[in-house]
């Protein structure tokens, strides 16, 4: 009886240290249960966070690209203005040259013309005078043998005949000079239609070149080749700035391209979590 006793008592340790042992073990699994569920936890934290670094860095490599395109399309534009800035100037110096060279012409010309003409006018005017002059003493030196009845039968031919001659001499000097001044003036309205005609030719030249210039845009026309050298300036450093933001764009990517982390668990093990473009996570 003493020696079932001692078993029982000995039983009843055996039970009371198992269970006491089991109590332990539940304790110790309670334990890494939470510490599994924290460490689950921080891995989700991770992974969403690793995540919304990965959509960050894809979205730098849009606005990457978007800036790219813009850059080249800005580069095409840089390079047709330049070629644009270049053909207007030389179109500009040209049309300069030309109107400066039309108005030099017409203004020698106009002087040639109206010199030519004072002097007809002037040579006109003398023999309009001169005609005149000698129609009123014609006359005049008819007139006293008409009147003289005691000369009038003895020279009556021979004043009449010297009369004649006279009278057509003078009227063939003056045929010559009124044919040579209605000449002189058919020449000079000859040369003002001509020089109408040049004048309206001329006009009509400046007027083609104001429209050819009408056709540039009104900003380019306003502004002088200076300022289109100043905005051809601007544009580049637009370009060098838009460089400088894309490179500082490449520089932000490959450093979070580097981002990696070493988690740690309660139960020893350890982690490491990394950044990559595709978005998985190591």
């Amino acid at each position: 009886m003493e020696h079932y006793l001692e078993n029982m008592k000995t039983l009843r340790s055996y039970v009371n240290d198992v269970e006491e042992e089991a109590v332990k073990r539940s304790a110790e699994e309670q334990k890494q249960r939470t510490a599994i569920v924290a460490l689950e936890s921080d891995l989700n934290l991770v992974r969403s966070e690793t995540k919304q670094l990965n959509e960050e860095a894809e979205e730098m490599l849009k606005k990457k690209a978007v800036v790219g395109l813009e850059i080249a399309e800005k580069q095409r534009k840089i390079t047709s203005l330049q070629t644009e800035c270049s053909t207007l100037k030389q179109t500009l110096e040209l049309l300069h040259q030309e109107i400066a060279s039309m108005e030099r012409i017409l203004k020698e010309k106009r002087s040639y013309y109206k010199k030519a003409e004072e002097e007809l006018n002037y040579k006109l005017q003398e023999q309009q005078d001169w005609f005149h002059s000698h129609t009123q003493k014609m006359p005049v030196n008819i007139e006293p043998v008409e009147n003289i009845p005691s000369m009038q039968g003895s020279i009556e031919g021979s004043m009449d005949c010297a009369l004649h001659l006279q009278m057509t001499e003078k009227q063939k000097e003056l045929t010559i000079q009124l044919e040579s001044t209605k000449l002189k003036m058919e020449e000079l309205e000859t040369k003002k239609i001509a020089l109408l005609s040049e004048n309206c030719r001329n006009k009509q030249l400046i007027e083609q070149v104001k429209h050819a210039i009408g056709g540039f845009p009104r900003e380019l026309r306003e502004m002088d080749l200076s300022a289109l050298e100043a905005e051809h300036n601007a544009l580049l450093c637009d370009k060098s700035g838009e460089t400088e933001y894309t490179e500082s764009l490449q520089d932000r990517i490959n450093q979070m391209k580097g981002i990696s982390d070493t988690v740690e668990c309660r139960c020893g093990e350890k982690y490491k979590v990394e950044l990559e473009l595709a978005g998985e996570v190591i």
